[in-house]
């Protein structure tokens, strides 16, 4: 009898076996992450205006987090923290990629090689592992930048750049290593999802899968399918409308994945965790994130905090709500524990997430995953929240503190009213960027510095459009 097939025979009869793990015994992980989506923008999460009944179903299988933030607010930071399970601050990444700069070496313009990403965990427990959708970690000139050189068995997607209307000509595709040569599917929403099942459907069933499904909508540019456009024709703003087009896209595709889990008998024993990279850009694609305050690229709520959900139906509470503060960091050390794997054994660098399920589970309520978590765009801005307070530390001003107990959208400053608190927590923030490994690797674009400082001051839509 070949070893592998013993070991799962075993691994049924015997399923407490100490340091035995089957396939069997691990779930499938689907990982979906919606791009510059805001908070407001999903009907479980309060949209008056876009229904989304397919991602409100699975938040109805699950559990629905209120407080779940992101450790970047913009996409390429945010999803290096995601990949790492650590602050990307810590390794030099914390802007978006800026290969324009021609005094940055090609090789900087990444995460670092030696930080180890999600897949690469999962793929030695034995997980079949495959990105679908938009990478951003890494420029393409430089081998092990891409995906199949750093975990993922499979990949097709982009590396970065947007177009929901792909063509061949532009070559932005790709199939592994290689430009695709046909537009099987028009539009990237729906592709991506047949690619998404097609992964699923050709994997081994006594094998368990990643799936890291990291849509590019519903970053601009505003493209959607006419049929979807039309539903919304009530909506007066043309960029509102199309963007509640592309939002409906992206819940009827989830709605089509899951059913084919359920199809295929998966669904039970699949941990699915469904957010956006960041808050939505509200002056670019007319998104709402409602009823935070602020935007993508602000470390106010508005910029950094997503809706997140949860759903495991053979282990999590179906149609619970989660409040405490977490981030999505803790989303690796997460995967790693619903995997069976012993996180002291594979961790090389020291993680900054924790095992959320035990939360999820209700086995330690009233405690929070973290008392403190912390954001960083050098020369644009810094946050921290420890807590109820908020604070953010701007360039061009006195830093800013907020009391989100009483004041969710961050409307009033009271920094000059607890000057001891501003005192502590800069301080707290200022230990936390000591801790920084490596020096930033490359910065932003810097035209935009004063632009960012004048996002600040901005009015934004913190009660829902009917």
């Amino acid at each position: 009898m070949p070893f592998k097939v013993a070991r799962i025979l075993l691994g049924l009869v015997f399923p407490f076996l100490p340091g035995l793990s089957t396939a069997a015994s691990k779930p499938n992980i689907l990982l979906i992450v919606a791009d510059d989506m805001g908070h407001g923008d999903l009907s479980c999460f309060g949209s008056r205006q876009i229904a989304t009944p397919n991602i409100d179903a699975l938040a109805a299988t699950g559990i629905r987090a209120t407080t779940g933030y992101v450790s970047g607010a913009v996409c390429a930071p945010s999803r290096a923290g995601l990949m790492t399970g650590r602050y990307q601050e810590r390794f030099g990444f914390e802007h978006n990629l800026a290969p324009s700069f021609p005094t940055v070496a090609p090789e900087a313009l990444a995460v670092p090689k030696d930080e180890r990403m999600m897949p690469a965990y999962l793929k030695e427990a034995g997980y079949a592992t495959a990105l679908i959708g938009k990478w951003h970690l890494g420029g393409s000139k430089v081998d092990w930048h891409h995906p199949l050189a750093r975990g993922f068995d499979y990949y097709f997607g982009r590396y970065g750049g947007h177009g929901h209307f792909p063509t061949v000509k532009s070559k932005s595709i790709l199939r592994g290593r290689e430009p695709v040569t046909r537009i099987a599917i028009p539009y990237t929403t729906d592709w991506y999802t047949q690619e998404a099942i097609d992964f699923i459907d050709r994997t081994p069933a006594e094998q368990p899968w990643f799936l890291y499904l990291a849509h590019d909508t519903p970053h601009s540019p505003l493209q959607a399918k006419e049929e979807d456009i039309a539903r919304f024709k009530h909506i007066k703003d043309k960029k509102r409308r199309i963007y509640a087009a592309m939002q409906h896209c992206l819940d009827e595709n989830i709605g089509k994945l899951v059913a084919h889990l359920k199809i295929k008998g998966q669904l039970d024993n699949t941990l699915i965790v469904f957010l956006s990279d960041n808050g939505g850009p509200t002056t670019n694609n007319a998104s709402v994130n409602a009823p935070f305050n602020g935007q993508k690229a602000l470390v106010l709520d508005g910029g950094v905090r997503v809706p997140y959900i949860f759903s495991w139906p053979a282990k999590l509470a179906a149609g619970e709500t989660y409040h405490e503060p977490f981030i999505a960091l803790d989303l690796l050390p997460t995967f790693l524990a619903a995997a069976g794997i012993d996180r002291k054994i594979v961790e090389k660098k020291p993680l900054d997430g924790v095992n959320l399920l035990p939360y999820l589970k209700g086995e330690r309520k009233g405690q929070a995953p973290h008392e403190t978590l912390y954001w960083r765009i050098l020369m644009r801005s810094a946050g921290i929240r420890d807590g109820d307070w908020k604070l953010i530390r701007l360039d061009d001003r006195p830093p800013l503190l907020f009391d989100l107990r009483n004041d969710i959208s961050e409307q009033n400053d009271i920094a000059s009213k607890h000057p001891d608190k501003v005192r502590e927590l800069m301080k707290k923030l200022h230990d936390w960027e000591c801790s920084a490994e490596r020096p930033p690797s490359f910065l932003g674009n810097l035209s935009y510095m004063r632009r960012h400082s004048e996002l600040y001051d901005l009015d934004y839509q913190i009660t829902q459009p009917e």
